[in-house]
């Protein structure tokens, strides 16, 4: 009869504590501390600069364990900012970005590995512009740590560069000497904070 009364009891108390070492926290992105921003090749000798002002996301972990982070963001595309409302317009348009058609772009995180110290390689789904690619790119990641307020914070610091005749945004007009008036390499810079 002790046998039987106990056998219930130890199977709750493991399936508790399985529960509890594997459980996932959810971080929030802080859209004040957070910057998605890009740069375009133009004329050859300067740079197109913008940024994305709304945007949401969030980072799952495996309590501190960085190589369970899942990663998951959705960029409104009409929120683009190159602090040129003539620029903006054009970019938003049909032949760029057309945000209308394609109102985000969108990120979902498949794996990650660690290279050195804080560290990492994540590969993940890009979509932009109807189109998706697998795509890897170095991460730095910071944390989970406490910040001034006590509160739980991860960090992600990443730059990476894109084809954006990859996803379809094939504007490509070209100068006298052959070369691209706007250029085909996006780099994008990603200062990200997110808050359990």
């Amino acid at each position: 009869m002790k046998a039987k009364f106990f056998i219930p009891i130890i199977v709750c108390v493991a399936i508790f504590n399985f529960s509890f070492f594997t459980s996932n926290d959810e971080y929030v992105l802080d859209t004040g501390h957070t910057y998605i921003g890009f740069d375009v090749e133009r004329f050859l000798v300067g740079e197109v600069t913008g940024r994305f002002n709304e945007f949401a996301g969030n980072i799952n972990i495996s309590g501190d364990e960085v190589e369970t982070i899942k990663v998951n963001i959705a960029i409104h595309t009409n929120s683009l900012d190159t602090n040129n409302e003539t620029r903006d317009g054009h970019l938003k348009g049909q032949m760029w970005l057309d945000t209308e058609k394609y109102p985000k772009i969108t990120f979902v995180s498949k794996t990650i590995k660690k290279s050195v110290e804080n560290k990492y390689t994540m590969e993940g789904d890009l979509t932009i512009h109807g189109v998706t690619k697998t795509i890897q790119f170095p991460v730095e990641i910071l944390g989970p740590f406490k910040d001034p307020t006590k509160k739980l914070a991860i960090g992600i610091k990443a730059d990476l560069v894109i084809d954006r005749f990859d996803y379809g945004i094939k504007f490509d007009k070209k100068m006298d000497n052959g070369s691209f008036f706007i250029g085909n390499e996006v780099k994008i810079k990603i200062r990200a904070l997110a808050y359990r």
